[in-house]
């Protein structure tokens, strides 16, 4: 950037450098003098003269290929213009041209403008490269932090390798430990089966007592149903014996309260017997007295008649009483024949009565029999009740304690069920397990077919895998051989690359001494065109003069013309002076900025002459940068091409090795018929070898596969550090270190070489695995 930046204004100056050096210290002194404008103009048709010169020559310098040539020559051509303009106005008698380049100021100054335009042009170009410079740094840094990444993944790929080797080392452990687990499993699927047979004998052997204990209670519960339904049955007569009983007693109650007021009655019947005798009698009594108060009263009657007849008189007071004494009798005859009437039928009633007494006591004699009778049979009943109840309680004991005897053996059927459900469900999982043990010994033993077919095939193919691993063997001589070549190589390349950093370091001194130079010059430059601006400014002014110079002029012509009309011999004075004058003011004009100019030109010359040489310098440097860049890409493409003759090897040992596989499995084919009578052991462990020797196989391959990957990564890497080298080489930074560059070059390809030798590491022990591999499948 500093190279650049310097670069930028120095081309764009230095044509105003040059003028302002010619045209700084003759304004000064033309100021005084009286006819500036000649001065001024002869100075500036001077340095236009120059610029038209170096124009010129500058059409001229175009190569074949139609390329401007550098301004170094151009500024050559200048320095010779100048001396050549110099020694010819330091001759005399050159007037008339000098006149000339006065009038040709204009053309001079397009011509100027044409050589600026020339060197903005140089300006683009360079700014065009800066461009390149910087977008090649931008590459640069990006490739950088790509290798640097790509470093971070190839020390991440290292470790994830180391961390895949672990996991197959475990791998490896693991698998024998499964093979362990497995001839485990079978010896508990063996001590299962045992336990499993052994339960289901016991279990078949409580299954048969739990089914004789099953009989016994459904006997038992039989019998118990039985005797329950005759205990029902008894109980129902029982109870219907003692409802019968309680409604004989009920009877017998009733008959006694019967027989109770039968006797009442009887006795009631008596006593109103008794009374009505006594009232008969009474009233036998009655009627007799009343018979005989009858006949009184008869006879008395008679004996009133009489003496009604005696006493007719007092007869009529006495028929009065007589008819009431007549009715009273009629009363008490009709009372008489009534009682007589009720005295017969109550002496019919109490015969009947009697009767039915006596009728009633023949009943009540048979109903006391028969209570007696009954009472008997209650009391035969009541005892054979009693022996009944007896009887149940003794049947309500047994059937108790055969409860009881039902429930205990409920509980232990109950007990025995539930042992029965926990060894049905521990049985149950047993089975399972069997089961899941077969199936995983199912599942082992197909795979055991097929890593059986794969021995078979590899088995057949193991003698010709053994030649082949011989021949790998001497090929990995050869490999080993050509990359220790390889490694001289390198170390060449690394040497070269050292001389190459070397000189790269130098010229990055170079430069940035040269930067140091530019940056002067451009300070100075710049200084320069404040001049030139100055001068330009002084330019326009004498641009004007020179017209009002010319009108001048034109009337001296006149003037002139009008005294060569008046006299000849006037004119011929007149014109002598006006010559001698304007040839002193010449001489004058002329003498005056020479030495100015002379001390000027010879300091533009010899900057010059040194930007020449700085300039051939920075060509050779940039020439022998591009060689070196040269070499760097025929080495790179030399280790590209035996980096992909490397990737071509490790493809075909990785077909070898798949070839290998396919052979193995073909003698494993083969082998397979000779492994009729072996047991199921050693086919066990013949296949977790086979197992781990595949697992081995595949490490192998994926392991072919990273080197394969590393490879194509340190060749991008190789081929960053070369690009990187070769730009930093030929585009160098100001702020830049050499020695850091040059120890990250010496580093990049120190780890190159670190990574082809632990490529070259890596496949022999590839190599030297396979070789234990396919010996321990042999043995």
């Amino acid at each position: 950037m500093g190279f650049s930046a310097a670069l930028r204004p120095s081309l764009s100056v230095t044509s105003s450098l040059h003028c302002s050096k010619l045209s700084s210290r003759p304004t000064c002194d033309w100021k005084q003098k009286r006819l500036p404008l000649l001065a001024v103009t002869k100075g500036r048709g001077y340095s236009l003269f120059i610029v038209k010169s170096i124009l010129n020559n500058s059409k001229s310098s175009v190569n074949d290929n139609g390329a401007t040539e550098p301004a170094r020559i151009l500024l050559e051509r200048l320095f010779a213009q100048s001396q050549k303009l110099e020694q010819g106005m330091s001759r005399d008698g050159q007037s008339p041209k000098d006149f000339h380049l006065f009038l040709n100021l204009e053309t001079l100054e397009s011509d100027l403008q044409a050589a600026l335009t020339a060197l903005k042009r140089k300006e683009d170009d360079l700014q065009d490269a800066e461009r390149m410079v910087v977008l090649e740094q931008c590459q640069l840094t990006r490739a950088k932090d790509e290798l640097e990444q790509r470093e971070k993944e190839i020390a991440a790929a290292s470790s994830k390798r180391e961390k895949l080797e672990e996991e197959l080392k475990q791998a490896n452990l693991a698998f024998a430990s499964q093979a362990g687990q497995i001839e485990d499993l079978k010896l508990q699927l063996k001590e299962r089966d045992k336990e499993i047979a052994a339960a289901q004998s016991a279990l078949s052997v409580k299954e048969d007592e739990m089914d004789r204990m099953r009989n016994e209670m459904v006997k038992k519960s039989e019998e118990a149903a039985k005797i329950e339904s005759e205990l029902k049955s008894k109980s129902q007569l029982l109870n219907e014996a003692n409802e019968v009983l309680k409604k004989q007693k009920i009877e017998l109650q009733e008959l006694k309260e019967a027989i109770r007021e039968k006797d009442k009655q009887l006795e009631t019947s008596m006593t109103l017997r008794k009374h009505e005798e006594e009232k008969l009698k009474a009233a036998e009594a009655k009627l007799q007295q009343q018979t005989m108060e009858w006949l009184l009263a008869q006879e008395e009657l008679k004996k009133l008649a009489e003496e009604v007849s005696r006493h007719t008189g007092e007869a009529n007071e006495t028929f009065e009483d007589f008819r009431r004494v007549k009715q009273l009798l009629s009363d008490v005859r009709s009372e008489l024949v009534s009682s007589q009437k009720s005295l017969a039928s109550s002496r019919q009633q109490m015969e009947q009565q009697e009767r039915l007494l006596e009728k009633q006591l023949e009943e009540l004699e048979e109903q006391k029999r028969s209570v007696v009778s009954y009472m008997e049979s209650l009391k035969n009943a009541q005892i054979e009740v009693e022996s009944e109840r007896v009887k149940l309680r003794v049947v309500d004991a047994r059937n108790k304690e055969l409860e009881r005897d039902l429930s205990v053996e409920r509980e232990l059927i109950e007990e025995l069920q539930e042992e029965l459900k926990k060894e049905k469900s521990s049985l149950q999982q047993a089975i399972w397990d069997v089961s899941f043990l077969r199936q995983n010994l199912e599942q082992k033993n197909a795979e055991f077919g097929e890593m059986s077919n794969v021995l078979q095939s590899k088995e057949a193919e193991l003698v010709e895998a053994k030649l082949e691993i011989q021949h790998l063997k001497s090929e990995q001589a050869s490999l080993q051989l050509i990359l220790e070549e390889k490694d001289l190589e390198l170390s060449n390349a690394r040497e070269n690359l050292e001389q190459v950093n070397q000189e790269i370091v130098e010229l990055k001194m170079l430069m940035s001494c040269r930067e140091n130079q530019l940056i002067q010059a451009t300070a100075f430059l710049k200084e320069k065109d404040e001049h030139v601006q100055k001068v330009q400014d002084e330019l326009n002014d004498t641009k004007i003069k020179f017209s009002e110079a010319e009108t001048v002029i034109v009337r001296i012509a006149e003037l002139t013309n009008r005294l060569v009309s008046s006299a000849k011999d006037e004119d011929n004075n007149v014109l002598r002076p006006v010559n001698d004058v304007s040839h002193e003011l010449m001489h004058q004009l002329v003498d005056r900025p020479s030495n100015d100019f002379r001390l000027q030109k010879k300091q533009l010359e010899t900057e010059l002459k040194s930007t020449k040489e700085s300039l051939k310098v920075k060509e050779m440097e940039v020439l022998a940068a591009q060689r070196a860049v040269t070499i760097k890409d025929e080495e790179l493409k030399m280790v590209l091409g035996r980096l992909e003759a490397r990737e071509k090897e490790v493809q075909r040992l990785k077909e070898e090795m798949v070839e290998d596989a396919n052979d193995l499995k073909k003698l494993y084919a083969l082998a397979q018929e000779r492994i009729g009578e072996r047991s199921i052991g050693d086919l066990a462990i013949e296949k977790l070898q086979l197992e781990a020797a595949q697992l081995e196989i595949e490490a192998a391959t994926s392991a072919l596969q990273k080197l394969a990957e590393m490879s194509r990564e340190l060749l991008n890497k190789a081929s960053m550090s070369v690009q990187a080298d070769s730009d930093t080489s030929i585009f160098v930074q100001r702020s830049s270190d050499p020695m850091l560059s040059m120890i990250e070059n010496n580093e990049c390809f120190t780890e190159v070489k670190r990574e082809v030798a632990r490529l070259s590491a890596l496949t022999e022990q590839l190599v030297k695995d396979a070789g234990i591999v396919c010996a321990q499948l042999q043995s």
